[in-house]
């Protein structure tokens, strides 16, 4: 797999600055399991919580839709750090936590996330190559709105977004047949506790919200890594959006919002990423060619701005 000349320039610069200036970034690669294991956690007890909320008040079901695409989204970007062995310098272990824990869990294969992730590194805004590419419309839309809802309404998006790699012929049947395999020890385990009769409802909420909120705030977060930008180079194609509100809780859990520290340096994790653009942001290169967005809505440097077209004077 080659690598864009341009994607190897634009780190090389990156990393060729960090060594002048002494090294600083090397104590953020250390790694802490504790962190990626307590935030698997938190999520999977919000998970319980209000999936248990929704059977015992039907009622709240649009707002636990939400808050499950949202933790949904906070597990896949903790997957996306799994992809990048920063849970763990141990491979094994990193690898076990993942497949036991997290991908199965989102209908996915660790090993062609993983693939499909590092082609996306590596073929950076690539046409025909980089598989997570939003295609730029040859005119842009009149408003963001319509831009997010062109890329939001796609059958075959809202499929992906809802059973990940079930259908996915690309990947092996052993692997899509392991995550068959885990859900069904899963639905076993969960009527044994509260009774067959809950177990329909309980995926018919995982499944939508999968199909609803998960869909648009991850159709959301990929144009705002990259939707309008230039493709040429990581600096060029790759936005990094410094907002810490609750936009960013909703849309970039667990600090995904980093995106083009991220992709400069991905062997830092993700609990790691607002203390690494903070540094990064000092270096004279990242200050001369980097895309940071301190809003994603509002302000003459929203994120959501490149995605429509400037109104006419």
């Amino acid at each position: 797999m080659a690598t864009r000349p341009e994607v190897l320039s634009d780190i090389a610069l990156l990393r060729q600055s960090l060594r002048s200036a002494g090294s600083p970034h090397l104590p953020l690669l250390t790694l802490q399991l504790w962190r990626p294991v307590k935030d698997v956690a938190v999520d999977l007890a919000t998970i319980v919580a209000v999936l248990s909320m929704a059977l015992l008040e039907p009622w709240t079901s649009p707002l636990a839709l939400l808050i499950l695409g949202n933790r949904q989204r906070a597990l896949g970007n903790i997957l996306h750090d799994a992809a990048h062995r920063n849970l763990t310098r141990d491979r094994q272990v990193n690898d076990l936590v993942a497949r036991a824990l997290i991908a199965p869990l989102l209908f996915l294969s660790l090993s062609h996330y993983r693939d499909l992730h590092f082609r996306h590194h590596f073929d950076l805004g690539a046409q025909g190559t980089d598989p997570d590419l939003i295609p730029i419309p040859p005119e842009k839309a009149q408003s963001w709105t319509i831009a997010v809802a062109a890329n939001t309404l796609s059958v075959r998006a809202v499929l992906g977004s809802t059973f990940g790699h079930l259908l996915d012929r690309a990947v092996p049947r052993a692997e899509r047949l392991y995550i068959v395999a885990w859900w069904v020890m899963l639905v076993v385990a969960v009527a044994a506790i509260t009774g067959a009769g809950h177990v329909v409802a309980l995926l018919t909420l995982w499944l939508a919200a999968r199909a609803t909120f998960f869909h648009l705030i991850t159709t959301f977060r990929e144009m705002c890594d990259h939707h309008g930008l230039a493709p040429g180079g990581v600096f060029s194609f790759t936005r990094d959006i410094t907002s810490s509100g609750a936009w960013s809780l909703l849309i970039h859990p667990r600090n995904n919002a980093y995106h083009l520290t991220h992709h400069l340096l991905p062997a830092v994790p993700y609990y790691r990423l607002p203390e690494a653009q903070r540094l990064f942001a000092k270096l004279p290169e990242y200050q001369r060619r980097a895309q940071v967005c301190p809003t994603y809505l509002a302000g003459p440097a929203r994120a959501v701005q490149a995605w429509q077209r400037e109104p006419s004077r």
